[in-house]
């Protein structure tokens, strides 16, 4: 017999759409989240943006379990934020940038995607490439023309890996390891 948590989406960003009962100052409407369909209480969880680091959110690890399963129905899902290629030229109000083009996906607070292009700068010899902190917005219906996520390696030093990717993260970049480019997408 299925039960209710059978029926919930699986764990990853969303946007919400309306604010979580019992939670509307903390998840109000139009917020970028990270859900969990679990968590050591049984219940899932959300977990809000808490900063940005290099174009990607960082969440709460506390995050807010809830009962308004309901809730979960008005949520939108989102890709996750990392690097892509444009599958076709992207147009915007100040120019464009080609098929092909590496770029990196993130997020305003509010859920909404913005792009960064990767850049070699002119006046170095080093081979690395760098995002502006300024992103171009994507509307919605364009997220579909990104082929990825793409993965990449992070040299994380003495750190430890807890400092710079959460759990989740880890387990995302795990199950990409079959395949680089993504669900659907063959290497």
């Amino acid at each position: 017999m299925a039960g209710w948590t059978d029926r919930l989406p699986a764990c990853g960003l969303y946007r919400t759409t309306r604010a979580l009962p019992g939670h509307e100052q903390e998840v109000p409407a139009d917020l970028l989240v990270y859900f969990h369909n679990h968590s050591d209480a049984g219940l899932p969880r959300v977990m809000v943006p808490d900063h940005i680091l290099c174009n990607r959110w960082r969440f709460r690890r506390e995050g807010i379990c809830f009962r308004a399963f309901s809730w979960v129905e008005s949520l939108v899902r989102l890709p996750e934020q990392g690097y892509y290629v444009l599958a076709g030229t992207f147009r915007f109000a100040k120019g464009a940038w080609p098929k092909g083009a590496l770029v990196q996906l993130g997020y305003t607070r509010k859920g909404e995607a913005m792009l960064f292009i990767a850049q070699r700068p002119l006046s170095t010899t080093d081979s690395h490439l760098v995002f502006s902190d300024r992103g171009v917005r994507m509307p919605d219906p364009g997220l579909s023309g990104l082929q990825g996520p793409l993965t990449v390696y992070t040299d994380r030093g003495d750190r430890p890996a807890d400092d710079e990717q959460p759990e989740h993260d880890r387990q995302a970049a795990m199950e990409r390891e079959a395949n680089p480019l993504g669900p659907g997408r063959l290497p």
